[in-house]
């Protein structure tokens, strides 16, 4: 990361932003073609859970390519300067990653993953009848990468 002064490697502090986040930006790559996609989510351990339907350009795409990167920010603001373009900033809390997904196959494994998704929305948990988990493609993207980088709020490091 350029600007160290903003780089935030603490563990706890980035999943609490993951935690505060409504929703996450998915980067996807098939044949040097990219591909974002805003998704909802559930907090793992050392991992995210992410759903959708069983077809389309998201699943194709991580079909041929399991490698994705996320991104999410937290408290966005645009900090403006009514005479001076050069003094506009932003003002967030963010946390990008990258890691691997698979394909969550097992209904059990389905219904606990969809149950972290819901936790993270405080929502229900039940009823998750196993007909709409069979058609619902459940997908964990294990985290091997995290930063996390803050502008205009306090840095946990420093």
């Amino acid at each position: 990361m350029r600007r160290k002064d903003r780089e935030v490697v603490c563990k706890e502090w980035m999943l609490s932003v993951l935690e505060e986040c409504e929703y996450l930006q998915l980067a996807l790559c098939r044949e040097g073609v990219p591909y974002v996609v805003p998704m909802n989510y559930g907090i793992g351990d050392g991992y995210l859970v992410l759903h959708g339907a069983a077809e389309g350009q998201k699943i194709d795409f991580l079909k041929s390519n399991p490698r994705a990167a996320f991104s999410a920010v937290a408290g966005a603001e645009i900090i403006r300067h009514p005479h001076d373009p050069s003094s506009y900033s932003s003002k967030y809390r963010c946390v990008c990653g990258s890691g691997t997904v698979r394909f969550l196959t097992d209904i059990g494994e389905k219904r606990a993953a969809l149950e972290l998704l819901m936790k993270h929305y405080n929502g229900p948990t039940s009823p998750m009848p196993d007909a709409m988990l069979q058609k619902l493609s459940v997908m964990r993207l294990d985290i091997e990468e995290m930063t996390g980088k803050v502008n205009g709020y306090e840095n946990p490091d420093k």
